[in-house]
């Protein structure tokens, strides 16, 4: 049932619309997809180039072409492009839009412009009628222009190949200088982290030499001979002294106890026991 109901929905709308073509002796696809009369796609033209269709009007027009794109604004057909916007022959596009629905309602031409020619070349292309006794243009005359133009665009695309090439030596010549730039900067880097591992080798063999020695300083005794003032012979003026270091087998004292017990027993000592042969920088 919803099948049929669909295919009379569309066969109703499919004859309102053929009734509305025939009313207003014009096809309602124009209005949704306007028709571009002028120029003729593909065309190859040259100077002012008109503009015309048959749609809705005005549209926003749009020149692309030469790495362009030029906005000419709402314009009402037909219209001329000035041929100032051409600074360079080749492939142009011109894109029609609708202000108000956007590319919902658009048109779309593709057109080549050539090089500007002189006056009589110009008329001799059909543009204008040769004047009396000129002798026309031969019919592949466009042809003839079309391959100028192209060697000239070959020329110009060799040139700008060189250009390219030229770019590409320079910059492998910086990538060679920076190369040895970097390598350079590597061997310093390393032989500076060389002589840095050479300094601290030596660094630690003298922290260890030192570590030696302070255990070696401190193995030795701070005092190394003990003694005692002794006077034996009082009477004498004045009264002769002696420092006693050792006892009577002639062992040198060692140690404070040592001396404490040979004075103890020795009558003529006047003082106490001392440290006498004390070590150096002790």
């Amino acid at each position: 049932m919803r099948v049929r109901q669909a295919v009379g929905v569309a066969l109703v709308s499919a004859a309102a619309v053929v009734g509305a073509d025939l009313f207003m002796h014009s096809s309602l696809l124009r209005v949704l997809r306007p028709q571009v009369t002028a120029p003729a796609d593909g065309a190859i033209i040259s100077g002012p180039v008109t503009v015309s269709w048959e749609g809705p009007q005005p549209m926003q027009a749009v020149l692309n072409g030469n790495g362009q794109r030029i906005v000419l604004g709402q314009r009402e057909s037909p219209f001329e492009i000035d041929p100032s916007r051409f600074p360079r022959p080749g492939q142009y596009s011109l894109e029609l839009t609708d202000p108000r629905f956007g590319s919902l309602i658009s048109a779309d031409r593709r057109f080549m412009v050539r090089r500007a020619t002189s006056a009589r070349g110009t008329a001799a292309s059909g543009d204008e009628p040769p004047a009396a006794g000129e002798r026309p243009a031969p019919p592949n005359a466009d042809l003839t222009e079309l391959m100028a133009e192209r060697d000239r665009m070959r020329v110009d695309l060799a040139a700008l190949q060189n250009e390219v090439d030229t770019l590409k030596q320079q910059l492998a010549g910086s990538n060679e200088d920076r190369d040895a730039t970097q390598a350079d900067a590597d061997a310093r880097l390393a032989g500076a982290q060389a002589d840095q591992d050479a300094l601290a080798r030596e660094h630690m063999q003298t922290l260890q030499e030192n570590q030696m020695l302070r255990l070696r300083l401190q193995s030795v005794p701070p005092c190394t001979a003990w003694g005692y003032m002794a006077v034996p012979r009082p009477q004498t003026v004045p009264p002769s002294r002696f420092v006693v270091v050792s006892n009577r087998r002639g062992d040198v004292f060692r140690t404070e106890a040592q001396c404490v017990v040979t004075r103890a027993s020795d009558m003529t000592g006047v003082s106490p026991c001392v440290c006498v042969g004390v070590v150096w920088n002790g």
